[in-house]
């Protein structure tokens, strides 16, 4: 049989296709939305993925995606049932159990591509990165020097060559009408305007993102409620919630505390689905380099993103950086060198534009 090359030709009825992406984080997951998107409306998709990506809310609305199968490895230093070689076998013998005609895995890992072999997969995709190469027949490879390039380059340049590409992708977002019912509900009781609920005049909220995973990408709490504070005197009538993870309450907590943060700052730590319909009707979202910033700018949210570990995020036009003055990235500390002061003209320029209150910052 002549080797595959494009992934979208197929001759027949609509065959099951494995997608294996097991990057750990919310904000992975986002990047790779589109082409999963994209292949569930050519394939039934059997989506393996890491509970802590959160597919079921993300692809909420992707018919497509006809079951979900949880790689449990590598799970932020916790050993799974995935990991080492009886887990490798047991992975085989999930993806076996998906009965799937196609994989492709959107990694550099040899070990999904050898757990497909060995499960028996016929057609077998993937970016062929390092070893990862050896277990599978079908398409073009990457060379090894994208193992390192940003995940929506990565996928973007290996759809291209495979048939599946995007030009341009686009990102979308939607939550079940429970979801919404119930943020349109929290907004009421906490007096926001958000085009959630009949009478809405028009958008009166703001959506700080104060959390990350890793400190070094966490602007100061004292920073966030200083720019509270400007914003509050720019626009009085701007309703700023502070969003977080319940685990990340203690930060929430300290913005509130801090003696600059001004009166009636909301907090809200909410169900994923929840966070998505509030932060996809909030006027903007203000935030940390994590996943609600993806979340954001997928949900067409003017995104305003800190960044100071890593260049800021282009895939998106939403996402609108605000970086470190000195372009000097990575260093310990260098978040606090991103001055409440910086932030709030990028977001008083944001607010300006988007005209989305009576009340313009000035």
């Amino acid at each position: 049989m002549a080797r595959p090359t494009n992934l979208l030709r197929v001759d027949g009825q609509r065959q099951r296709l494995l997608v294996v992406q097991p990057l750990v984080g919310i904000g992975d997951m986002v990047w790779h939305k589109p082409w999963i998107d994209h292949l569930a409306a050519h394939f039934d998709v059997i989506l393996a993925a890491k509970p802590t990506a959160m597919s079921e809310v993300l692809f909420h609305g992707t018919d497509g995606i006809v079951e979900r199968l949880d790689i449990d490895r590598s799970l932020r230093g916790h050993r799974g049932r995935h990991d080492g070689i009886a887990g490798l076998f047991r992975l085989a013998s999930d993806f076996r159990a998906a009965r799937a005609d196609q994989v492709i895995v959107m990694h550099h890992s040899a070990t999904y591509t050898l757990a497909a072999r060995v499960a028996g997969i016929p057609v077998r995709w993937g970016y062929g990165i390092g070893g990862s190469h050896r277990w599978l027949n079908a398409g073009s490879y990457l060379g090894n020097d994208d193992r390192h390039t940003r995940p929506t380059k990565k996928l973007g340049r290996f759809a291209m060559a495979n048939g599946f590409g995007l030009d341009p992708p686009v990102w979308t977002l939607s939550v079940s009408q429970a979801a919404r019912t119930r943020a349109s509900a929290w907004c009421a009781e906490q007096g926001i305007s958000t085009g959630l609920h009949p009478g809405d005049d028009g958008c009166t909220m703001v959506v700080f993102g104060v959390g990350a995973m890793d400190v070094e990408r966490q602007w100061p709490p004292s920073y966030f409620a200083a720019l509270a504070a400007k914003l509050g005197q720019a626009a009085p009538d701007l309703k700023i919630v502070l969003m977080g993870a319940s685990s990340e309450r203690p930060i929430v907590e300290a913005v509130l505390a801090d003696p600059a943060a001004p009166a009636g700052l909301i907090s809200a730590m909410l169900p994923l689905d929840e966070a998505v319909a509030l932060i996809g009707s909030a006027r903007a979202y203000i935030g940390n380099d994590t996943s609600l910033l993806n979340i954001a700018a997928a949900c067409g949210r003017p995104a305003i993103g800190i960044f100071a570990q890593t260049e800021p995020l282009d895939y998106s036009d939403n996402i609108i950086p605000v970086a470190l003055p000195d372009g000097r990235f990575g260093e310990t500390g260098a978040i606090r060198r991103i001055s409440a002061a910086q932030a709030f003209d990028v977001v008083a320029a944001v607010l300006e534009t988007a005209d989305a209150s009576p009340d313009a910052v000035k």
